[in-house]
C-alpha cells in the first residue's frame, strides 16, 4: 500500500470537490464496505483507505482490487438499467437532499 496519509478524511473532500455532504456519504459507504457488505477483498480495501494506509485514487489505479470493483460496478449498471427511471430520479433527489442536509449541519 502507499504511504499513510496524515489526514485520510481530506481525500474524501478532495474527491467530492469540497462537498462535505458527499464526503460524509463516501465515508459511510466505505464504512459499510469495511464492515464486510461486499466481501473480503473490498473489506480489506476499505479498511486500508479508512485507516489512511492508502487512498481511493491509488486503489483505482491498481490491479489488486480491480476485479472486485469491476464486478460490483457491473452489478450496479445492471441494476441501473433495470430500475424504473422515476425510481432512479427519486433516489437522485433523495441523495441531493441528504447531502444538502449534511452540508447544512456542518455550519
Amino acid at each position: 500500500m502507499s504511504q499513510p496519509e496524515s489526514h485520510p478524511e481530506r481525500q474524501f473532500l478532495d474527491l467530492t470537490e469540497g462537498d462535505q455532504g458527499l464526503a460524509k456519504l463516501l465515508h459511510a459507504g466505505l464504512t459499510r464496505l469495511r464492515d464486510g457488505v461486499a466481501g473480503d477483498d473490498l473489506q480489506e480495501m476499505a479498511r486500508d483507505v479508512l485507516a489512511g494506509h492508502t487512498d481511493l485514487r491509488h486503489v483505482a489505479a491498481t490491479d489488486a482490487y480491480g476485479g472486485a470493483l469491476l464486478n460490483h460496478y457491473q452489478d450496479f449498471r445492471q441494476w441501473e438499467r433495470t430500475t424504473d427511471p422515476e425510481e432512479l430520479q427519486r433516489l437522485v433527489d433523495q441523495t441531493a437532499h441528504l447531502t444538502a442536509d449534511l452540508n447544512s449541519s456542518d455550519g
